[in-house]
């Protein structure tokens, strides 16, 4: 959770990250799709709307008061699972680029999951001190007398404590965020796929693009145009692979294709800025990047 006050330029900065991804899944679960690739879309727009939630204090603790933070990382920890099963059939049918995508996907919610199961971990510390920055239970590591949150966060960090076990799980998840972010950046600048006169019709690239793009769906049909310029209904036949993974094919360069990663982006980048601090027990440096 974020301030303006605190860290005026990161609170802004997620918050438009993180509305952008809510508009963009809301926009695909209006894209024609398979059952699967709406249970896909959900899930991503189920994240968005949490992680938007999650930089104010006062969104989040409206959400968290319906639905306690553990709850949410069982959730999304589950959701992750649903991914790594569409990986694991995709690459038992042979379809390489899919199983990457759907993995790809299960590394975000499970970064998802890591991040929201810290805050728990940091909310039953703060249960544990009843609220007033004292601690009580067992959750001051063995140390004896109440202590302040801070103090119990400064002996956590270190080296085998909470904080600093958390940090170093974290790490591979973080480190797939930062590098998915930027691969998303470079794909919205990737110049358009060169274009042919292939059956459906101009502006359409070949390959597996050519069997979806430029066509008018209707009924289980699509139209494409044949050699004469004549309409050919045939049926629509979906591109070998793309089930398994959450959109329609989108030919590179395309309007939706830059928006779509531009989400992609967005994702992956605001959850990256947005856990940096729970790197910080490792990487101290991280502190820098709440401004």
């Amino acid at each position: 959770m974020f301030t303006f006050a605190d860290t005026p330029v990161k609170f802004l900065g997620l918050l438009l990250l993180f509305a952008w991804c809510t508009a963009w899944c809301g926009y695909e679960l209006t894209r024609p799709q398979s059952g699967r690739q709406r249970v896909s879309n959900v899930l991503h727009l189920a994240m968005a709307v949490v992680m938007l939630l999650m930089v104010a204090r006062p969104t989040w603790t409206m959400l968290v008061s319906v639905v306690p933070d553990a709850w949410l990382a069982i959730g999304f920890g589950l959701a992750g699972v649903w991914f790594i099963a569409l990986s694991v059939q995709a690459f038992a049918g042979g379809e390489r680029a899919a199983g990457w995508y759907s993995l790809g996907h299960a590394a975000m919610f499970g970064a998802m999951t890591w991040h929201l199961a810290a805050m728990a971990v940091m909310s039953a510390a703060m249960a544990g001190m009843g609220g007033h920055g004292e601690m009580g239970g067992g959750m001051g590591g063995g140390m004896a007398g109440p202590m302040d949150m801070g103090a119990w966060m400064a002996e956590q960090s270190r080296p085998g404590g909470t904080v600093w076990i958390i940090a170093l799980i974290g790490l591979p998840f973080m480190t797939y965020l930062l590098v998915s972010s930027l691969h998303s950046a470079w794909l919205v600048t990737r110049p358009a796929a060169a274009t042919h006169n292939c059956p459906c019709g101009p502006g359409c690239t070949c390959g597996t693009e050519c069997a979806c793009s430029a066509t008018h769906r209707v009924a289980g049909q699509r139209t494409l145009v044949g050699p004469d310029g004549s309409a050919i209904a045939v049926a629509d036949q979906p591109v070998a692979g793309m089930a398994l993974t959450c959109h329609e094919v989108r030919p590179q360069g395309s309007t939706r294709y830059r928006l779509a990663h531009t989400a992609d982006f967005a994702m992956n980048f605001g959850m990256f800025w947005m856990s940096t601090g729970l790197l910080v027990p490792l990487l101290p440096f991280f502190a820098a990047l709440a401004f």
